[in-house]
């Protein structure tokens, strides 16, 4: 169920929340697959689909914001029905904002994870590194599979996707819109990418309450313990949905 910008992996129509998870650089919605068991039945779970990546990996990887929040934006428009909220991952995380600043007050609650405030920008530039540095940048972050580090050739079809990502980053640097939803951001304490201070910095974007969560890991925290987050957008989300 879904467009090409959205999919739902287990339709819930009666579901009194839907969260909408954007995912991170290089990722895909099947980061998120398994969400939707844990959110429970009052929870529909969708997922944005890039393009470049997945069932749209014959498309070329957008490089600019607008690329991609404007019609993710359009879509969510148009198919999502009753009280939702926003969730993304690191490159998530400026997508969901850009997403949430275009919808205005349709969007509930804004939670962004591992992701530094957009006009602190992207450090070291990743992006500019020739494919071995990009590799070993990604790997040290831990968001490389050890399985797929094996296997060159597909590395070498998925870097120019994670390059036009980390581009797309770079290019929200300097956004200074506010908005009126609330926004809650994740933090992890050994994260090198968003640190607790760079995330904290959400707190100036939003006019209507903010809170920060901080949890132990790295960039990739998320992955250890998925529920941790998805309690926490169930349970702060629908505090809002009457």
């Amino acid at each position: 169920m879904g467009s090409s910008w959205l999919v739902c992996p287990r339709p819930r129509p009666d579901a009194a929340l839907r969260v909408v998870c954007v995912p991170y650089a290089g990722g895909g919605a099947s980061a998120f697959w398994d969400w939707a068991d844990l959110l429970g039945d009052g929870v529909e779970l969708w997922c944005a689909v890039l393009p470049g990546r997945e069932r749209r990996f014959a498309e070329p990887a957008a490089t600019e914001p607008a690329e991609i929040a404007a019609p993710l934006a359009e879509a969510i428009r148009e198919e999502i029905r009753g009280p939702f909220v926003l969730f993304g991952h690191s490159m998530g995380g400026l997508i969901a904002f850009d997403v949430a600043r275009r919808l205005g007050d349709g969007v509930r609650h804004l939670f962004v994870s591992a992701t530094c405030a957009p006009h602190l920008g992207l450090r070291d530039e990743p992006h500019l590194l020739d494919d071995d540095g990009l590799l070993d940048w990604m790997t040290l972050l831990g968001g490389v599979p050890a399985d797929l580090l094996a296997h060159k050739e597909m590395l070498g079809l998925l870097l120019p996707t994670l390059r036009a990502d980390l581009t797309v980053c770079a290019r929200y640097r300097g956004m200074s819109d506010v908005i009126d939803v609330p926004i809650t951001a994740f933090a992890a304490t050994g994260d090198p990418l968003a640190t607790e201070a760079e995330v904290a910095a959400w707190q100036r974007y939003t006019t209507a309450g903010f809170d920060l969560v901080v949890r132990p890991g790295g960039h990739f925290y998320l992955k250890d313990d998925p529920a941790v987050v998805t309690r926490a957008l169930a349970v702060t989300a629908g505090e809002g949905v009457q």
